[in-house]
């Protein structure tokens, strides 16, 4: 699948939406009800002991973390004015479920093993 058809795929799924510079995308342990891909800008996500991370357009945040049901490990806020889609948690999984069970339980299933390789995978 293209970076094209995966985005026309998202945008079916979600909605765009804008965060001026400065402001807080989501925060370290809130639930994670939401995947937002960046469409523009860039985006900085802090978690205590952990290096700061930059993402940027093409970047996907928070899908360890829906799928595998925990809480945001990471804070995100936007370096500069960012256009992003936000896609609902429960809007992809239903998505995988319909494409194939097997599918979704195994992204599932391997979001667990990341979140716990990584001690909490960053947003």
């Amino acid at each position: 699948m293209s970076a094209n058809e995966l985005m026309e795929t998202f945008s079916s799924l979600g909605e765009t939406a804008s965060l001026g510079s400065g402001e807080t995308l989501f925060s370290a342990g809130a639930l994670c009800q939401n995947i937002y891909v960046i469409i523009s800008g860039r985006v900085k996500c802090q978690a205590e002991g952990k290096a700061d991370i930059e993402r940027e357009a093409g970047d996907v945040l928070c899908l360890i973390d829906a799928l595998a049901g925990t809480t945001c490990s990471r804070s995100c806020s936007a370096l500069e004015d960012v256009e992003l889609m936000v896609i609902p948690t429960q809007a992809l999984t239903s998505m995988l479920e319909a494409a194939d069970n097997v599918m979704a339980m195994t992204m599932k299933a391997s979001a667990v093993r990341v979140a716990l390789a990584q001690e909490g995978a960053p947003a």
